[in-house]
């Protein structure tokens, strides 16, 4: 928290200042209409009471917020509380609830729970597009119980902290395999549990395991799959003891929030990275 104290000074003392700051992370971008394409052409038509731009385009005339295409678009929440809300969460230790951040925000808990399940989605796009690399490890886990159960498998590159979570029907080898081919560069160092379906991948990895029944959890030469089993162990602990159980409908938000979390947890810079994924407007070009 310390390190953002002098941005929640400013974001306090000056709510218009939100705007501004995220105006930053754009205006090195060509901008073209959202309704016809052009680039360029776009002027300020005028600025709200909240310091919010509209922009006009000079050929078809379509206004549109500079917030377009956001998770700031036409939301009556203030830019600033937005921002601290971030800030409340990449300084969190694992997660933060609704009814903490509403607390913290002054806003309803619903309001809150709002505020953080979009963030969630957001931050859900632009992960798992790099095929994951070097000593890799893979295993399932399961999340809630009877009706409420999900199976998800995860894979996790252990040197730059990519990783993959996905829900899944069934542990069967027509299932795990496609998931693998399509995350996990050919040729990679592949460890895994001694789960019978993972026996495939040596065709296209080299694979090792480890007997966690026979009590055998490491062997020589980095061979275990201890990184993804503590991932299991750390989302299940933020589900019990901070968020007290999730539902099935939305348990994938959560993930996601996990996987930006641990995939940037060594970031300079998280809330500016954070940024980055939420404020990326539709009409901005890079």
């Amino acid at each position: 928290m310390p390190k953002y104290q002098k941005i929640m000074r400013k974001l306090i003392s000056h709510p218009g200042s939100g705007i501004k700051m995220l105006r930053k992370l754009t205006d090195r971008h060509r901008k073209c209409c959202v309704e016809c394409g052009v680039i360029g052409h776009l002027h300020v038509h005028h600025t709200d009471k909240r310091g919010i731009r509209t922009y006009q385009c000079q050929m078809c005339n379509k206004t549109f917020a500079e917030t377009y295409g956001t998770i700031f678009y036409k939301s009556k929440i203030p830019i600033s509380s937005w921002m601290l809300a971030i800030i409340f969460w990449v300084t969190a230790t694992g997660s933060i609830s609704a009814a903490d951040l509403g607390r913290k925000l002054g806003v309803s808990h619903v309001t809150a729970w709002k505020m953080l399940m979009k963030i969630r989605e957001k931050l859900s796009d632009g992960l798992g597009e790099e095929m994951l690399e070097g000593l890799v490890e893979a295993d399932e886990a399961w999340f809630g119980r009877k009706n409420n159960q999900d199976i998800i498998m995860g894979i996790v590159e252990r040197k730059n902290r990519k990783i993959r979570l996905v829900t899944i029907p069934n542990v069967k080898e027509e299932t795990l395999y496609p998931h693998i081919q399509k995350n996990v560069k050919e040729g990679s160092r592949f460890f895994t549990d001694s789960r019978i379906t993972y026996s495939i991948t040596g065709i296209r990895y080299h694979h090792q395991t480890t007997n966690h029944s026979k009590g055998e959890f490491a062997k020589k030469g980095g061979v275990h799959s201890n990184t993804i089993e503590q991932i299991w162990g750390d989302i299940k602990g933020i589900i019990r003891t901070i968020h007290h159980g999730i539902s099935q409908k939305y348990r994938k938000l959560y993930l996601a929030q996990y996987a930006f979390s641990y995939q940037f947890k060594h970031s300079t810079n998280l809330f500016y990275k954070t940024l980055c994924q939420l404020f990326s407007p539709t009409y901005c070009l890079i």
